[in-house]
Formats: C-alpha cells, sequence, structure tokens
C-alpha cells in the first residue's frame, strides 16, 4: 500500500472522527414552544390531553406516559400535525399524583428529538399514605428492560472480546512475536476479533436505542432505534470503536507491510480510546484523575488478554520459547501499573470502604477482585515456573503452560462478564448524590459542585456551584439542568437554573416521579463563545413513609 492509499483512507475517516470528539449538542433542532397542560403543573382534575407545541412540523416516532407507579399509561391515540403539534389522549380517570411524558420524534430535517415533561394531578408524588408507599415498594415496572439488559451485557463482553484480541493481538506481533509461521495463525485471531467487535459495537448501538426507547427487540429493524443509539453516550464509544476495528481488519489483510503497521496502531488507539467516550469513570472525578489511568489500564489489560490466544497458537511452534520469554518479560512490567491503575478507578467509584459490602456494584467488584486475584496467580505460576522450564526445554512444559493459558482465558472471560456488569450499575458514588451529599462534577474549563435535596421522589432542588480551577466560584452566563432515566424510558428533564450569586445557581423545583439512577447533564454557558456540559448520575429514593 502506498502512502497516497493511506492518505486516502487517513482522509476518509477524518469526518467521523470529528464527528466522535466534537461536543455532543441537542438530540434535535426543533424545540419546544410550549404544552397544555405546563411542564411541571399540579392540576386539580386529569386532563383530556397532552399536547406538545414545536416550532416546526415533527412525525411521531413513540410516546410514553408512567403514571405515579411507573407503570405505562394506555394511551387513547397520538398524533403529530403539520403545525408542530404533538397531542396524545389520556384515559378517561387518572389517579392522583405525578404523570412523566417522553416523546421521541423526528424533525423535518431528519433529526431525531427527545424530551420529557410532567405534570401531575391534585398532588406530586412523594406525599403518599403509609399503604400507598409499601403498595410502591413492591411493585414491578413493567418497563423493566431485563431482555434488553441481558443482551446488552452479552454484546459488553462481546465487544471487550473484540478490542482485546483485535488491539491485543496487534500489540502481541509488534512487542513479542518473533518471525515464523505462526505470523499468519495470529493475522487469523486479530482479523477474527475485529470482526467480533465490529458486529458487537453495531449491534450494540441498536441494543442502546431499544434500552432507551423501552421497545421490545423487534424494533431493531426501527431506523430510529439506532438513531437514538447512536446519539447516546455509548454511541461514541460504539462509533469509535466501528472505525478503529474496520482500521485494524485492512491492516491484518496488508499484512507485513509499514503502512499496515500504521494503520493497525491507529485502529488500536481508537478502540481503546473508545472507553473514555462513555462509561461511569469518565465522570466519577477530574479528567487527570480518571481518563489517563482508564486507558492505562484498558491498553495494558488488551496486551495481556490480547496476548493469550496467540501464545497458545505459538506454544507448538519452534519460537514459543522466544515469544513467550518476551510477552513474560513486558508483562512483568506492565501488569503492576495496569493493577494500580485499576486500583484508582475502583476508588474513584466506590468513594467509602463500607460501600464494597453494602452495594450492588460493591458486590460485584469484589467477585471480579477475586477473579482478577486468581489471574495474577496464574501469570506468576507462569512466570516463576513454567516460562523458565520451557527456555530450558523440560519436556511437557509446553503442556502445562498451555493448560494454564487456557485457565486465565476462561478467568478473563469471567472478569468481562463482571466488568460489562459493572457498567450496567450504578456506583457507590453516584449514590452519594442520594443522601444530600455535594458532588463534584468535573469540566476541562470550569467544574461544578452539585447536589440533591432531598434526593427521593418527588419536589427536589438541585444547587449548583460552578468554579473555576483554583476552586473559586466563576460567575458565567446560563446554566441548565438535564435529567434523564434510561433505566425507565425516560427522555431528558430541562429545567434552567436561577442565578442566586456570582457562581451559584439553583433548580429551585424539579418533579422526580420514579426512583432509581438518573443520568444529570449541567449545562453551562460560560460566555458567549465557550461552553461546558458536565455529566453524572444521582440517585432517587423511595419516600419512607413513617
Amino acid at each position: 500500500m502506498t502512502g497516497r492509499t493511506l492518505r486516502d483512507i487517513l482522509l476518509f475517516i477524518l469526518p467521523f472522527l470529528v464527528l466522535i470528539i466534537a461536543p455532543g449538542g441537542a438530540l434535535a433542532h426543533a424545540v419546544v414552544t410550549g404544552s397544555e397542560p405546563s411542564d411541571g403543573v399540579i392540576l386539580a382534575d386529569a386532563p383530556e390531553n397532552v399536547t406538545i407545541r414545536f416550532n416546526e412540523p415533527v412525525s411521531l416516532v413513540r410516546t410514553q406516559i408512567l403514571d405515579p407507579e411507573g407503570q405505562d399509561v394506555l394511551v387513547a391515540g397520538s398524533t403529530s400535525s403539520d403545525d408542530g403539534h404533538l397531542r396524545l389522549g389520556l384515559p378517561a380517570s387518572l389517579v392522583e399524583g405525578t404523570y412523566t411524558v417522553s416523546y421521541y420524534l423526528m424533525s423535518i430535517d431528519g433529526h431525531p428529538i427527545a424530551g420529557s415533561l410532567i405534570f401531575s394531578v391534585g398532588r406530586i408524588s412523594g406525599d403518599v399514605s403509609e399503604e400507598s408507599a409499601a403498595r410502591r415498594s413492591g411493585t414491578q415496572t413493567a418497563n423493566e428492560p431485563t431482555l434488553w439488559l441481558f443482551a446488552f451485557l452479552a454484546i459488553r463482553v462481546a465487544l471487550y472480546l473484540g478490542v482485546f484480541g483485535a488491539a491485543g493481538g496487534v500489540a502481541f506481533l509488534l512487542l513479542v512475536m518473533s518471525s515464523g509461521r505462526s505470523r499468519h495463525s495470529v493475522l487469523r485471531i486479530i482479523t477474527a476479533s475485529s470482526i467480533t467487535g465490529f458486529v458487537a459495537a453495531l449491534v450494540g448501538l441498536g441494543l442502546q436505542g431499544g434500552m432507551l426507547l423501552g421497545n421490545p427487540p423487534g424494533f431493531l429493524l426501527d431506523g430510529e432505534t439506532w438513531l437514538i443509539g447512536a446519539r447516546s453516550p455509548f454511541g461514541r464509544t460504539a462509533i469509535a470503536a466501528i472505525f478503529g476495528f474496520a482500521l485494524i481488519w485492512i491492516a491484518a489483510r496488508i499484512a507485513r507491510s509499514a503502512t499496515a503497521h500504521i494503520i493497525s496502531v491507529i485502529g488500536s488507539l481508537l478502540v481503546l480510546a473508545s472507553f473514555a467516550f462513555s462509561g461511569h469513570v469518565i465522570t466519577g472525578g477530574p479528567f487527570e484523575l480518571t481518563v489517563p489511568p482508564l486507558l492505562l489500564h484498558v491498553a495494558i489489560a488488551a496486551f495481556w488478554v490480547g496476548s493469550l490466544l496467540p501464545l497458545l497458537r505459538v506454544l507448538t511452534r519452534p519460537e514459543a520459547s522466544l515469544s513467550v520469554s518476551r510477552f513474560s518479560h513486558v508483562a512483568v512490567m506492565a501488569v503492576p501499573v495496569m493493577v494500580l491503575a485499576g486500583a484508582v478507578l475502583a476508588a474513584l467509584q466506590v468513594r467509602e470502604p463500607n460501600a464494597l459490602l453494602t452495594t450492588e456494584y460493591g458486590l460485584i467488584l469484589i467477585g471480579k477482585l477475586v477473579l482478577v486475584a486468581a489471574l495474577l496467580g496464574l501469570a506468576v505460576l507462569n512466570r516463576a515456573k513454567l516460562t523458565p522450564a520451557l527456555t530450558r526445554g523440560d519436556e511437557g512444559a509446553s503442556r502445562r503452560l498451555g493448560r494454564s493459558i487456557q485457565a486465565e482465558i476462561g478467568t478473563v472471560v469471567a472478569i468481562l462478564f463482571a466488568t460489562a456488569a459493572l457498567g450496567t450499575t450504578t456506583p457507590p458514588r453516584a449514590l452519594l448524590l442520594g443522601r444530600d451529599e455535594a458532588v463534584l462534577f468535573s469540566g476541562r474549563s470550569v467544574d461544578a459542585i452539585v447536589s440533591l435535596q432531598p434526593g427521593r421522589i418527588g419536589l427536589n432542588e438541585v444547587n449548583i456551584v460552578v468554579q473555576d480551577s483554583d476552586g473559586r466560584p466563576q460567575d458565567v452566563e446560563e446554566v441548565a439542568v438535564w435529567v434523564s432515566n434510561s433505566e425507565r424510558g425516560v427522555a431528558p428533564l430541562v429545567r434552567p437554573a436561577k442565578q442566586m450569586q456570582p457562581g451559584r445557581w439553583k433548580v429551585p423545583e424539579l418533579v422526580l416521579a420514579l426512583p432509581g439512577a438518573w443520568q444529570v447533564e449541567v449545562d453551562i454557558l460560560i460566555s458567549d463563545f465557550a461552553g461546558e456540559t458536565l455529566e453524572g448520575r444521582f440517585a432517587v429514593q423511595e419516600v419512607i413513609a413513617n
């Protein structure tokens, strides 16, 4: 392949890289101009219809209304008109409490639109009797995306295997592989891994969109499902990974040329960097404390895990001793860095030691740590006994080392399932907001200290302190808060914040009708030419009746 061909490939992917890296904006060009009932209103009597007005025509994709118990309200009829009106017919009788209306539409220019509004009948949810609270706590929501969750876990594991097998395989070729016939076997592993990762990332877009929309799997055939998935935080991860896997596959087909090495490195960096585009880690603290350890942890893990299957393939080859020895020397320096980076990331998510035993996230993390300890034990065995025996030419060393590597591979698969489960579980540091504690949301130019009070269903207050890099309150132009709950299919609720004093803002009335983990974005307009969006999560608790 010529330098011109490489240039053409890079020019082809550059626009997509810009799309991935560029800050995400609103979901659509159409904006809400009003609604009946108005957002946040408390009505004495139940309305017959919900009407949402937009500044341009919209096409209806899907709507959802959740009642105070989190159950779907059967909509009598849904229509969108050329004048930009969305009308939802309501049942004849609605119980008291807060209702959440989520809509998924398409604007006239083809952009997806998603949003929510709330209204209450009689009272805001949260002011409940003991009987009602008990009934609510025992209710199983019909919208619980169990099927989506299991499917998404499987896809995430497949994506991890693709990343580690492809990027790790490339690292194995460049850092460990000696010349020999085994090179072709390793290239086949890289090719299969890149295809696996490509398919997993692509399907993951649809599954993410389905989870957000609360649709059954059949909706994978619906284009809106994929559009919503692409615009989700996971969308950037998937798109970056897709292009990275494509580059690695191209490089594997080119094989030995210098151009292939360059392309494979670019593709590997892209799939590894995709981990920094979404997930709990990037919202768990300052950029310099989260992203660098994350990338170090993922890169070294990819090298280690991605080398296991190639090592298993070369054990029967004459070059086995040299390859195993090279891998062992690199791993002994890299693995401690991986463990240290992982410890930093875990500490940022857990925050409090007792959370390891008192939260679902902590228990899963303990299980993962036990598996990692077992994996390290196998690695120590290989390094201390089996690798030297293979180097000496001991009879049977190759067979014993092969069995140990197979055990490592099985342990790795279990670790990846635990990692995928952690990615779908609210970390303890996010639960802090549910206990009225202020949490730091970190950005590149500004930070924000955010607190939710009282952190229960019903009426809440959000306090925001915008500060500079030195921790001093910073005066900004505007602040808005976006909250959503993907697990319950609630599209973003948008609330502008009121400035109380320079650097201090408040959303005095934020009604959240459903318990669970909510995603929050703090949109900060620093000046006419600069802005920042800070992301995190908080937990909304049930009301405990006296």
